[in-house]
């Protein structure tokens, strides 16, 4: 497998903290934020890493008694995430992630709502 994309490793690095079992304070959204921002990708492409690349690795963690909540292997994250990443074209994979959109980001939802929001005072 090849080396992932920088600019897509730390914008999957920036989503992984939504799912880290802590609760993120506000310096650490905008540092979300941030990381998105510096992407340079657009919105549409954020949401759709959100949903189908890091939400279906990294879900199990906010459901689990003693999840992550230091961070993720970066190795790991990279792998599993690229490994969504190439799966997006697959209906099938695309069809599992919508039938469990809730267990997969219901945990994540408001702060990603945050996120998102710090996003548009910068878009606009």
């Amino acid at each position: 497998m090849t080396s992932p994309d920088p600019v897509r490793l730390r914008v999957w690095q920036a989503l992984a903290s939504l799912w880290l079992d802590t609760e993120l304070q506000d310096h650490q959204l905008r540092w979300i934020a941030a990381e998105l921002r510096a992407s340079g990708l657009p919105r549409e492409e954020l949401e759709a890493i959100y949903l189908y690349e890091v939400a279906p690795l990294l879900w199990p963690n906010l459901w689990t008694p003693t999840g992550a909540w230091a961070g993720f292997d970066a190795a790991w994250l990279a792998a599993g995430c690229e490994r969504n990443r190439q799966r997006r074209a697959s209906r099938w994979h695309r069809g599992k992630c919508r039938l469990l959109r809730w267990l997969m980001t219901g945990a994540t939802l408001g702060d990603w709502r945050q996120v998102q929001l710090l996003l548009d005072q910068e878009f606009h």
